[in-house]
């Protein structure tokens, strides 16, 4: 008799308890399905907010939405290669400095812009004959970009080629005009390189230009691949480097005995011009049409 009530008895209990031990196995199953996903929403969301801060150093929080989805893709694109190939990371700008810069208000606003700009093209990287490749831009050409396959290292770079970017001619930025006495001008090149047999003699004749520099190769983009300094070759980046130019595309002069040097453009000159980007997307063109004007057969995928 004892055992049958003590069978009973067990039987009440499992029926009784059977309905709570069901949901502790269910709500624990959700809840470790819902730690996970909260896991993989905050990492998405770190380099969500990983990408604005990059793209906030790299292009004005100001351009055009389109222009800044095209920079967002670079970017990423960018970021990706880096870690790839274990090299730096695109440098980002901090919330702090942004938010200093622009003012708390429309710090919250430009944020969310760019957000909305990264979000939007999410896991969408550039590649070239299905590999993601480093995205060179920069801020405004000399009128049209360059083409990759000049350099020294040709063939590295396919996707750089010839892109026209006239609207750049209308950037404050695409005409810088410098004037140095003989003296300065002669001061800065000795600093540079000490060794060189150079006299800073008044300019009273064309040939106190020709006895110091000759520009003797440019590519096709009118950028200076070389130069002579006092018979000693240098790079047209050398010569950049030397007086702060903005970019490679310059031209010197001797008028009314001074030394002139008027510079094109600003930045090297491959891949997108970033005022060029902005005007196009003022004119309607999408994020994935800029890219593909400025960078010659690549594709945009997501990883």
């Amino acid at each position: 008799m004892m055992e049958k009530i003590k069978t009973i008895f067990s039987i009440l209990i499992i029926v009784i308890c059977l309905p709570y031990l069901v949901t502790f196995v269910v709500q624990g199953d959700m809840l470790q399905k819902t730690e996970q996903e909260d896991t993989e929403e905050s990492s998405e969301d770190e380099d969500t907010g990983h990408l604005v801060l990059i793209l906030a150093n790299e292009m004005p929080a100001t351009y055009e939405k389109e222009a800044l989805k095209a920079q967002a893709v670079i970017a990423r694109t960018n970021l990706s290669y880096a870690r790839e190939h274990d090299e730096p990371e695109p440098d980002a700008l901090s919330s702090e400095d942004m938010r200093k810069q622009l003012g708390a208000e429309e710090y919250q606003k430009r944020y969310e812009l760019m957000k909305s700009c990264v979000e939007e093209t999410a896991g969408e990287i550039i590649t070239y004959h299905k590999k993601a490749v480093q995205i060179p831009y920069h801020f405004v050409s000399a009128g049209k970009t360059r083409d990759a396959s000049e350099l020294e290292q040709d063939g590295e770079f396919p996707y750089l080629q010839l892109a026209s970017s006239v609207h750049d001619l209308r950037s404050e930025h695409f005409l810088k005009i410098d004037f140095y006495t003989a003296k300065q001008f002669c001061t800065k090149i000795k600093s540079a390189y000490p060794d060189l047999d150079i006299e800073d003699e008044k300019i009273d004749s064309g040939d106190f230009l020709d006895k110091i520099i000759k520009v003797t190769k440019r590519d096709s983009a009118a950028y200076v691949l070389e130069a002579e300094l006092a018979g000693t070759k240098i790079t047209g980046d050398d010569f950049r480097t030397i007086f702060s130019l903005h970019s490679t595309c310059f031209s010197i002069k001797e008028v009314d005995g001074k030394v002139r040097i008027v510079t094109k453009g600003y930045g090297q000159g491959y891949g997108m011009s970033q005022y060029g980007a902005n005007e196009m997307a003022k004119e309607g063109s999408t994020y994935q049409e800029i890219l593909k004007h400025y960078y010659h057969d690549i594709k945009i995928r997501r990883q």
